[in-house]
């Protein structure tokens, strides 16, 4: 089997030896990580072959180590030069922090979702009611919805979605709650998202809802409208006779 040696001159200057073989491939990953803000960034450098990592270079720790004992002399190599690759390590740096001031500004934006809390099946007989907490339009992804009852967190028959894709960069989430009612009670959905430094709390509203207030409202119309019906037939019943 024939080797292809190829030396890639990564973007900061360090160099590396990358193997090719038919049906197999090698990559380089070039970690920057911003550790609390952009005065303290680090470089990781791995060199990968078939899955399997090689190299690794750290700039915190300005060493190379090999993870395979045939990348061992690479790595020794490396080493024996800790200023060169101290000061290439500074370029890769200062291109991070570059980059860093261009994006993480857009990165670091957060989204507050707007929230409903409301109620989609009342209690029938041994059926119990169902609550939904929505969280529409947050950004970034990650939140957690809990729901409440009389301040204390409910654990049981509770059902979520994932975090939904909308399709433009905001995300939305739904939460169940199964429960039987209890006369006087108090039930929240509690939101925990980066948009808040603090839990952000909904109570359900106790109150009607607009479709139960329409069917109250009609019923008590049809009330009304019946207790008139039969007033007036009494009245014209009275009448006929009295004549």
């Amino acid at each position: 089997m024939k080797f292809l040696y190829m030396i890639i001159e990564l973007s900061n200057g360090l160099l590396a030896t990358f193997f090719l073989v038919h049906g197999h491939y090698g990559f380089i990953l070039v970690l920057c990580r911003v550790l609390g803000s952009l005065q303290n960034v680090e470089i990781i450098y791995s060199i990968n072959y078939d899955k399997k990592e090689l190299l690794r270079f750290n700039s915190t720790e300005n060493k190379v180590a090999a993870y395979t004992e045939y990348a061992m002399k690479w790595a020794d190599d490396f080493n024996k030069k800790p200023e060169w690759l101290h000061m290439e390590a500074e370029k890769a740096i200062a291109d991070c922090k570059r980059f860093g001031q261009l994006y993480l500004p857009e990165v670091e934006k957060t989204v507050k979702p707007e929230v409903t809390v409301r109620s989609v099946r009342q209690a029938s007989g041994k059926n119990p009611a169902m609550l939904i907490c929505s969280a529409y339009d947050f950004y970034p992804k990650p939140i957690k919805l809990t729901w409440m009852r009389d301040d204390k967190e409910v654990t049981t028959d509770v059902t979520s979605t994932e975090e939904l894709a909308d399709g433009d960069w905001y995300y939305q989430i739904h939460s169940h709650l199964e429960y039987f009612p209890k006369p006087g009670e108090k039930i929240s959905c509690v939101v925990e998202h980066a948009s808040s430094h603090k839990p952000m709390i909904y109570d359900l509203d106790s109150s009607l809802s607009e479709s139960d207030r329409n069917k109250f409202i009609t019923g008590a119309a049809g009330v009304v409208l019946g207790v008139i019906m039969a007033a007036g037939g009494l009245i014209y019943y009275k009448r006929k006779h009295t004549g």
